[in-house]
């Protein structure tokens, strides 16, 4: 479940503050085809940065895995 956008907050300003997004854009800025991408962090994943890494493996037909907290995260090539 997603929260509810405070009235001084677009979804870039909130999605521009997550890791896992910024390091995927970091690695696709300095290698603009990667095969595989790996993100680990202490936190769990939210529900943005989930659907956002599906999408941007699926775009970029690589493989990225992150692995939170509690779990780990494969994404593949064909968005699933």
């Amino acid at each position: 479940m997603t929260r509810s956008l405070n009235e001084n907050e677009t979804i870039e300003s909130v999605l521009c503050g997550h890791s896992e997004l910024l390091v995927i854009a970091l690695n696709l800025i300095q290698e603009p085809a990667p095969k595989f991408i790996q993100v680990v962090k202490n936190l769990r994943v939210c529900g943005h940065c989930h659907e956002f890494t599906k999408v941007i493996a699926k775009i970029e037909q690589c493989d990225i895995v992150v692995r939170d907290a509690n779990r780990i995260h494969h994404f593949y090539p064909n968005g699933q």
